[in-house]
Formats: C-alpha cells, sequence, structure tokens
C-alpha cells in the first residue's frame, strides 16, 4: 500500500517497476491504480491515457440529530443517510447534485428539500456543504483491468469505488495473483476504450 503523493510510475522495458511517492521510489512487482480522479495523472505517467471524467458533485451535511433514518433513501431528486454520528448527509442524486454557480445557494436550496422531506426534523440544521469531483470513466461504467501494453500495470477506477470496493478487489487480488479474470469483469475493460 502506498500512501503519499503519487510523482509518478517507473518503468522499465515495457513494464511498471515501481512509483516515485513524496520523492521516494519504491519497487513493486505489481501496481494498482485506483486514486479515483487522481487516477488519469498517475497513468499517464506509464503512458496510459485513462478517458475519465470528473465533474463535481455537491453533498449537504446537517448538525448532529437524533436519530430520523434507518437506511438509505434514494428518491428521484434526493438521496440521504444518517451516520452514526447523527448527520444528515444528501446530494440531490447518487453522487451529488451539480453546485452550479453558487455552491453556497445551492446546499441551502438543498438542505431545505432535504429538511422536507424528513418527519420530526423542524430541529434539523445545516452544518456545512461539500463538493468532490466524481471519477466518472467516460462511458459511465467502471474501468477494472491490466493495462494494455504495458506490464505490472492494473487499473481499477469508476464512480461507485467505495460501494464496489470490497468485489472489485477479491477481483483484482484474484486475476493479479492468479492469473484468473472473473467474467463478471469482461465489459469493464480498459481496451474498450482502444481506438
Amino acid at each position: 500500500v502506498i500512501v503519499g503523493a503519487v510523482d509518478r510510475l517507473t518503468l522499465s522495458i515495457g513494464k511498471v517497476t515501481g512509483a516515485v511517492v513524496s520523492g521516494e521510489t519504491l519497487s513493486a512487482e505489481e501496481i494498482v491504480v485506483a486514486a479515483g480522479a487522481g487516477s488519469p495523472a498517475i497513468a499517464s505517467t506509464a503512458g496510459i491515457e485513462l478517458p475519465l471524467d470528473t465533474p463535481p458533485g455537491l453533498i449537504v451535511h446537517s448538525r448532529p440529530h437524533r436519530k430520523l433514518l434507518n437506511g438509505l433513501v434514494h428518491a428521484e431528486r434526493l438521496h440521504m443517510r444518517q451516520t452514526a454520528e447523527g448527520r444528515i448527509i444528501a446530494g440531490s442524486d447518487f453522487a451529488g447534485g451539480d453546485p452550479g454557480e453558487n455552491a453556497e445557494a445551492t446546499a441551502r436550496e438543498l438542505f431545505a428539500v432535504t429538511k422536507g422531506a424528513l418527519r420530526g426534523a423542524d430541529r434539523l440544521e445545516l452544518d456545512f456543504h461539500t463538493v468532490g469531483y466524481r471519477p466518472t470513466p467516460a462511458d459511465g461504467f467502471p474501468i477494472v483491468s491490466r493495462a494494455d501494453g504495458v506490464g505490472g500495470l492494473y487499473i481499477a477506477v469508476m464512480h461507485s469505488g467505495i460501494t464496489l470496493a470490497p468485489a472489485v478487489g477479491l477481483f483484482a487480488a484474484r486475476e493479479i495473483l492468479e492469473g484468473e479474470r472473473d467474467v463478471l469483469l469482461a465489459p469493464y475493460a480498459l481496451s474498450r476504450f482502444a481506438r
């Protein structure tokens, strides 16, 4: 596991041999690029182009509140959940909505909709909002595969990375260590973007 800022990948004769992390060169037999929105910059240092869009997504966070939700709410124009500490976290779509020109105003509007959708939320208060950048492959589907033409490099990037991490981690580990590519991954190879 590499922790720190990846400056670049190191290569030798068409194979990734490690990475330079915060100025220190680390050797590795295999490198997995699973850095979300940062993945294209890392992969490009090995000559790999990742067709990834990174649209912004706004999420509102309430102050901690007594229990209002028992699970995830996923409606047409609102999704929300409540954290263990009691915060309601909501977005206008699964990934968080477009923050628009005025993220603060968009956050207030979204919070009003969120509060209005909950019973017993009269005392619910907006604490803050966040804007994140969603790693979204150009066709909307995950990229989970070895990088063609470069040995020792595996790519795992998708918008639903947190949700799919356990399954993708298992599939990727099996492919890297045992050479077995799960049939479920067939549609998600980077090679589908080859021109």
